[in-house]
């Protein structure tokens, strides 16, 4: 390759837009799973998930990366044949799909794990979850960049089976983005129920859209007591945060229908006899 096809080929791959924000993205992600694993050191089949996770993600930016640079130099140099495009399309595309199937699995496996702890009230299990929980946060930014970044690749691709491939992959970081808001919402939801946790957990709650809308009246189980709002489920599965008296009685576990009078709500049990509310 000559020296001009070389400098040209450097700056269109190391110094664009989409894949400096593709190493931002990758790096932070990374930065919080190193501080996870520190956190788990003492738990070593989490701390192997958590490293496991890490290779994972090289996998996935490598396997991107790969795919663009050989876009590049073909571009501009032109040194591989339709065979040896393909192929070595095929090969990088795989390691990232490879690579985000993977992440997938182990973001999940290692959410029941750090779900047991919250269950099981482990020490520093605040450190813990909120490292987690930056994890799970760091990820749905990088696959969203990831996502991104791949549909800048396809832009550049003349054939449509090319094109398919790469939304293929795609398609499986919108997987891993998916899985990641998933167990961040069940993390949340056992963590309202944590003496420790609680307060935080119903912070997040709201941010995430998960708190349903108050109405006159409501019946559910109280999940917690945090502050001055009652934590509700409902029948349908939702959660309600309802501002109750400082000499609110009922606690975790009690079956309530809950009236609003005044701005803050009373309630009194609910009675469950053979599947009939009363």
């Amino acid at each position: 390759m000559s020296t001009d096809h070389t400098t040209a080929l450097a700056r269109n791959t190391s110094a664009t837009p989409e894949r400096t924000r593709m190493r931002v993205a990758h790096e932070d992600l990374l930065a919080y799973v190193d501080a996870f694993a520190k956190t788990v050191a003492d738990r070593p089949p989490l701390h192997a998930v958590a490293r496991n996770i890490e290779k994972n993600v090289g996998e996935v930016t490598s396997g991107m990366e790969n795919i663009a640079i050989t876009m590049a130099e073909q571009h501009f140099a032109n040194t591989l044949s339709e065979h040896g495009w393909q192929a070595t399309k095929d090969a990088s595309l795989n390691q990232a799909q490879s690579g985000a199937r993977n992440l997938t699995d182990n973001l999940i496996e290692a959410a029941k794990q750090v779900r047991s702890l919250i269950k099981e009230n482990v020490p520093v299990i605040d450190k813990i979850t909120k490292a987690w929980d930056n994890v799970l946060d760091a990820t749905q930014h990088y696959t969203a960049v990831g996502m991104s970044r791949l549909a800048g690749i396809a832009k550049g691709l003349q054939s449509d089976r090319d094109r398919y491939d790469v939304g293929f992959v795609s398609g499986h970081l919108q997987t891993t983005q998916d899985a990641a808001l998933a167990q961040r919402k069940l993390g949340i939801q056992v963590s309202l129920s944590s003496p420790h946790l609680g307060e935080y957990a119903l912070a997040d709650a709201r941010k995430l859209g998960m708190i349903a809308e108050s109405k006159s009246v409501h019946r559910g189980t109280v999940v917690n007591v945090i502050g001055h709002d009652a934590v509700l489920k409902n029948a349908k599965g939702q959660l309600l945060a309802l501002p109750v008296a400082p000499d609110f009685k009922f606690k975790r576990g009690d079956n309530v229908v809950m009236k609003e009078h005044g701005g803050t709500y009373s309630g009194k049990r609910q009675i469950v006899d053979r599947g009939m509310e009363r």
